[in-house]
């Protein structure tokens, strides 16, 4: 859905970031809402979270989560939640990213998450799916509103990602690579709406207020709250998120950084951070060898001919626990210039990095 379809088109919006929160230009009226233009202007950075206790165990693709896609698979009573989440590139103007793979999972309207233990509920997969973005950036979902449970605010857990893949519980998004993830939430007002009007969120326990939640205080919940409408059938709710794409495992930098061979260069980056490199063998050389080592942290290579690599794309790999990474490619390609992607899993200080040409 674009901008210009939507109703009604003066709305206050509640943004959010991956890596970075988008901030759609406007101008803000009395009353502090915003209202904004078709095109995006700035984006601000923001904080990601955890993942939780109780992420999914197998990402299924689907738009309607409100039943189980196996065994009993009646649908579970509660408000219906139609959630849209758009994805937008910070580094594009705020263009919107088709094909970002955004993964949800919450609890139904008594607080029970699908699939684990503790819940008597292995086996199953109700409020968890995931959906690609479209055309205009957008993951549409159908799902329950959230119920409550002891500690944790009324809240949605998410991810944005290149591709489907498990998450372990308690994972942080800050730590990981390639992914993005947080916790949507909803203002006092709207909670109070759905749990008045469906008497079944009364089963769940006593709801935690945001501002007594202490994930939603420290890692920026005030910025992911959705924007909720009522309708005839259920709510809408709607949220943009601001990513660049290489936090997502979308795209890497543009700008490369030339290796001599034998040379060696000091590689130091922040947890997630990508850099990229390249190397054009001589006529007649036989062997491309590279190595990363030295210094903290956990940086990993990835190596492609003719084009940068990403850590979903690539010709070859290495990937272990540390820095000690090691790639030989022969025989090389005539005329091949060689792209190398050193990405940190978690935070490299004071490695070395060096291509060797033979």
């Amino acid at each position: 859905m674009t901008k210009s379809s939507q109703a009604p088109r003066r709305q206050a919006l509640q943004l959010m970031g991956a890596a970075s929160v988008l901030a759609l230009s406007g101008r803000e009226a009395a009353s502090g809402e915003l209202l904004y233009g078709a095109a995006a202007a700035a984006c601000r950075n923001d904080i990601e979270s955890t993942a939780g206790p109780y992420p999914n165990i197998d990402p299924l693709e689907r738009r309607d989560l409100r039943a189980n896609s196996r065994g009993n698979t009646s649908l579970k009573p509660g408000a219906p939640l139609t959630l849209r989440i758009r994805v937008h590139d910070i580094e594009n103007a705020c263009a919107p990213i088709p094909g970002a793979v955004v993964d949800i999972w919450g609890a139904d309207a008594v607080g029970t998450y699908a699939g684990y233990a503790p819940f008597n509920t292995v086996g199953q997969d109700f409020c968890r799916g995931y959906q690609r973005t479209d055309a205009n950036g957008q993951a549409e979902f159908l799902t329950l509103f959230p119920g409550s449970y002891t500690g944790r605010a009324l809240h949605i857990h998410f991810s944005i990602q290149s591709q489907a893949r498990n998450l372990r519980p308690n994972d942080d998004g800050r730590n990981l690579p390639n992914v993005f993830v947080a916790q949507l939430y909803f203002a006092a007002s709207t909670a109070d709406e759905v749990f008045a009007s469906n008497p079944i969120y009364q089963q769940g326990a006593r709801r935690t207020p945001n501002e007594a939640d202490s994930i939603y205080l420290s890692d920026g919940g005030s910025t992911y709250i959705v924007t909720v409408t009522k309708t005839a059938s259920g709510y809408v709710g709607e949220i943009d998120v601001g990513v660049k794409k290489a936090a997502i495992g979308m795209g890497t930098p543009s700008t490369e950084v030339p290796l001599t061979s034998g040379v060696p260069v000091a590689v130091s980056l922040a947890a997630k951070q990508t850099r990229l490199y390249s190397i054009k063998p001589a006529a007649g050389a036989r062997q491309l060898q590279l190595r990363l080592s030295g210094g903290t942290g956990d940086g990993d290579l990835f190596l492609r001919a003719n084009a940068a690599p990403t850590p979903t794309l690539y010709d070859r790999k290495s990937d272990g626990p540390t820095n000690a990474e090691s790639i030989t490619l022969t025989p090389l390609a005539a005329g091949a210039k060689y792209y190398v992607l050193v990405q940190a899993y978690a935070a490299v200080s004071g490695a070395s990095l060096v291509a060797t040409v033979s």
